[in-house]
């Protein structure tokens, strides 16, 4: 007889735009990404190397890693390696989980770069609904910066 597959949310999970990207803090257990699994989330994106998942225990779920200092803000480019994954994604109608250690600061910069990507929200607008979503995201007035810096180049694409 088979164990039972246990799942639970990693701590801080939600969805930011349901069917397509959650965010969340370090997902520590196999049980956490078994309960991202049973989410339908298909890829992972970890943001904080110095926190990562236990991903090789979970087969069912891709992984990418965009190494990010805790506390600092993303640069345009890895915003934008961030946004091809996602777009990358949502052709093949694949959601997305997003986290760094505690998923505040570098997880809702890329959640509100997502929200300006593909939903059409000034940078201001994304970080505020971030927030509101997520008490506590977009940590610091450079990650504010990065949000609008990543605006600014997607505006001239």
């Amino acid at each position: 007889m088979a164990a039972e597959r246990c799942s639970y949310p990693p701590w801080n999970f939600s969805w930011i735009v349901p069917g397509h990207l959650a965010a969340m803090a370090w997902p520590q257990t196999v049980e956490n990404l078994n309960y991202i699994v049973d989410q339908g989330i298909k890829r992972l994106v970890t943001l904080s190397p110095e926190k990562r998942p236990p991903i090789y225990e979970c087969p069912d779920l891709q992984w990418t890693e965009i190494k990010i200092k805790e506390f600092e803000a993303p640069t345009v480019k890895q915003i934008g390696k961030f946004i091809d994954i996602c777009q990358r994604s949502r052709i093949k109608d694949e959601p997305v989980g997003v986290h760094c250690r505690m998923g505040r600061g570098r997880t809702g910069v890329m959640a509100a770069c997502y929200l300006a990507c593909f939903c059409d929200q000034s940078p201001e607008r994304a970080i505020i609904n971030v927030r509101l979503m997520r008490p506590g995201s977009v940590e610091t007035y450079e990650q504010e910066k990065a949000v609008i810096a990543f605006y600014d180049a997607l505006r001239k694409v």
